[in-house]
């Protein structure tokens, strides 16, 4: 059998390499045990794997039994989203027996031994569809260390038709005895071209907004699709960016009052070190712009919607002083890490500009 036999539906745009891989596993039914989806946030890694489990426990009893998933057997109809409880605490969902997720609580630094203890006790149990057990770990780079040795107990030892996906952003925040048991698959952004092509052919917008959005996410269509869906986001990424190119003309109580109103009350540590995080990156977006527009390349910048104030503060900008920030940058970024304050974290990045 090969992979011509089945028509596959991946929601997935742009890395081919990855989804052509997948459709080999499953055509040639050389399933492995575990793999782990690489790379950038945004890119659609948590939708391609619960898609690839969906396929996997698929019973291609109803409708075309030739395509995959096919969206009407027992299986299809039981999948389900995994969604949070009232208390915001993410749970094992029981939409389907034999698919089990778990991620970092919004309010915790890292995933704790007794939520992975809970998910390899579901995937021991017997399936209750006669197929796969698969169970998803999002953050997996977030493992404390006694979760991760009791997840590499269960990877040793894998069991037939247990898969196990870790969903991580970078692989060297994961012990390198777990990487060396998956098979890596390693997601890449997109092309502004192809986001642009996706955004303009299959979400159906206009193409001054997609321009916009296909520059302004850099390639992750996932990213591309929240600005799209939610007003309110798109514009905090540009009250973000917006309190950045502020700090050029602002003395230090302005600058500390902008961060200030990222910021919103009752936010716990970790959701803070995780906004501080993004807004971070956000700033790195900046000054890699300021100096595309140094050397002329500005068909390449990246919040070209802020052109008409990154223009004229460029003569004010010397490469020294992007240097510089990038610098504070990575030392602010470390500091979250260790649990350093995320706003004065923000603070002295403000300072050094």
């Amino acid at each position: 059998m090969d992979n011509t036999d089945f028509t596959f539906n991946w929601p997935l745009v742009g890395n081919r390499h990855i989804t052509g891989y997948l459709e080999k596993c499953v055509s040639n039914r050389r399933i492995s045990g575990t793999y782990i989806f690489s790379g950038p946030d945004n890119l659609g890694k948590t939708t391609l794997a619960k898609s690839f489990a969906k396929t996997l426990l698929c019973k291609g009893d109803g409708g075309n039994k030739k395509k995959l998933p096919c969206g009407q057997c027992s299986s299809c109809r039981r999948f389900k989203d995994f969604n949070q409880d009232n208390s915001g605490q993410t749970e094992i969902s029981e939409a389907h027996g034999d698919f089990h997720i778990i991620k970092k609580d919004k309010d915790k630094k890292n995933i704790s031994i007794e939520q992975v203890r809970e998910f390899i006790y579901s995937l021991s149990l017997s399936s209750f569809m006669g197929g796969y057990k698969i169970g998803i770990v999002k953050h997996a780079d977030s493992l404390s260390s006694s979760a991760a040795n009791a997840l590499l107990k269960t990877l040793e030892e894998p069991k037939s038709k247990v898969v196990i996906i870790l969903i991580v952003e970078n692989l060297d925040n994961l012990p390198a005895t777990i990487v060396s048991r998956g098979q890596i698959l390693r997601f890449n952004p997109l092309s502004i071209e192809t986001l642009y092509d996706y955004l303009v052919k299959t979400r159906k917008i206009g193409r001054e907004r997609a321009k916009e959005l296909s520059r302004v996410c850099l390639g992750r269509p996932a990213l591309a699709v929240k600005f799209l869906e939610n007003s309110e986001t798109y514009d905090f990424y540009k009250q973000q960016i917006d309190v950045f190119i502020n700090f050029k003309e602002q003395n230090i109580n302005e600058r500390f009052l902008g961060i200030n109103t990222l910021f919103a009350p009752k936010l716990s540590n970790q959701e803070s070190a995780k906004l501080a995080k993004r807004i971070l990156q956000a700033w790195q977006g900046v000054l890699r712009d300021y100096l595309l527009l140094e050397y002329s390349f500005n068909s390449l910048v990246q919040n070209y919607i802020r052109a008409d104030k990154l223009k004229p503060l460029k003569a004010r900008v010397s490469v020294f002083d992007i240097l510089r920030v990038v610098k504070a940058i990575k030392l602010a970024e470390k500091n979250i890490a260790a649990n350093v304050n995320p706003k004065l974290a923000l603070e002295e990045v403000a300072l050094a500009f």
